[in-house]
C-alpha cells in the first residue's frame, strides 16, 4: 500500500510540474517591453529663450504643450514656433521664424526635428527674406543648419524656387535644392 501511495504521489509531481512547465511557457504572460516615455515635466502655453554670454537672446521657443523626457532628452512640442535670432547682425529685424504641427527637440545634440506643416519665414534685408514651406525639417541650433529631403517650396519677391531636399544655412548666404528644382523668376520693376 506505501508503494501505491508513493508512486500517487511521483505522478501527481510530475503532474504538477508538467502543467507549471506549460503555464510558465504562454506567451501572454512574458514580461512587455515598456512602451511610453516617462515625462518628467510638462508645459502648456509656453516661451523659453536662449541667452548668450553678452547676455543677448539667441532663440525662442514657444507653443501649446511641450513634454520633457530626462531619460532621453528629449522634448515633444506642439505646434512650436522658433525664432532664431542673428547675434552678429547689426540689425534687429535678422531673425529666422520656424514652425510646424509638432517638433522633437533632441537637448544633447541642440538639434530639432519638425514635423507638418514646416514654415520658415526668414526676416532680412527685403532681397534677402524669404518663406519656405516642407513636411519636414531638421534644425541644428549651433550653426542655424535646415535641412530635409522631401519637397519644399521657396517664395520669395522677385523668385519661386520648387525641388526635393534642402540643405541650407540661416546665419550664411547659402542654400542648396538636392532635386527636381524647378524655378519662376520675376523681372524687378
Amino acid at each position: 500500500m506505501r508503494f501505491l501511495l508513493v508512486l500517487v504521489s511521483v505522478l501527481l509531481v510530475v503532474i504538477l510540474l508538467h502543467n507549471l512547465e506549460d503555464y510558465l511557457a504562454r506567451p501572454d504572460l512574458e514580461p512587455t517591453q515598456q512602451d511610453y516615455v516617462a515625462v518628467d515635466y510638462y508645459l502648456t502655453d509656453f516661451s523659453l529663450s536662449a541667452i548668450t554670454a553678452s547676455g543677448s537672446v539667441s532663440h525662442t521657443v514657444d507653443g501649446l504643450y511641450l513634454a520633457y523626457s530626462q531619460d532621453t532628452k528629449v522634448s515633444q512640442i506642439v505646434m512650436p514656433r522658433i525664432i532664431s535670432k542673428d547675434t552678429q547682425a547689426t540689425q534687429a529685424v535678422d531673425a529666422a521664424t520656424l514652425t510646424a504641427d509638432e517638433a522633437v527637440l533632441h537637448h544633447a545634440t541642440q538639434e530639432a526635428d519638425l514635423n507638418g506643416n514646416v514654415r520658415l519665414q526668414m526676416a532680412s534685408q527685403a532681397e534677402h527674406a524669404f518663406d519656405l514651406q516642407t513636411s519636414f525639417l531638421h534644425y541644428r541650433f549651433a550653426d542655424q543648419q535646415v535641412s530635409t529631403d522631401q519637397a519644399v517650396s521657396i517664395t520669395s519677391p522677385q523668385l519661386v524656387l520648387q525641388g526635393t531636399g534642402l540643405e541650407a544655412k540661416l546665419d550664411e548666404a547659402y542654400l542648396r535644392l538636392n532635386a527636381n528644382v524647378k524655378s519662376t523668376y520675376q523681372a524687378a520693376p
